[in-house]
């Protein structure tokens, strides 16, 4: 039988997913492979209800930055940080 060959993610995808979820407590973080080694992180956080858009993404790339090396920091395509209240208006 031929299946879908098996990817697995690099290390800094999962190092960076388990620091969003433990630092923005609730959270739910999704990631996205957008080519080669990049990926895409998106998280939704009910608190974000409350902060603008510059505050959320100095909050997770700082994070981004203290738990990953420079190289890894540049994998990272993009954080997309989403409020529940967002999803109910689209």
């Amino acid at each position: 039988m031929v299946g879908k060959p098996v990817t697995t993610q690099p290390v800094y995808v999962a190092v960076l997913a388990e620091a969003l979820t433990a630092k923005l407590k609730g959270a739910e973080v999704r990631t996205e492979r957008v080519r080669g080694e990049r990926y895409l992180f998106e998280v939704l956080w009910r608190k974000f209800d409350h902060m603008g858009h510059p505050e959320r993404q100095q909050l997770v790339w700082d994070l981004a930055e203290e738990v990953l090396s420079k190289p890894q920091v540049r994998r990272v395509a993009m954080i997309l940080t989403v409020a529940p209240a967002e999803l109910a208006t689209r």
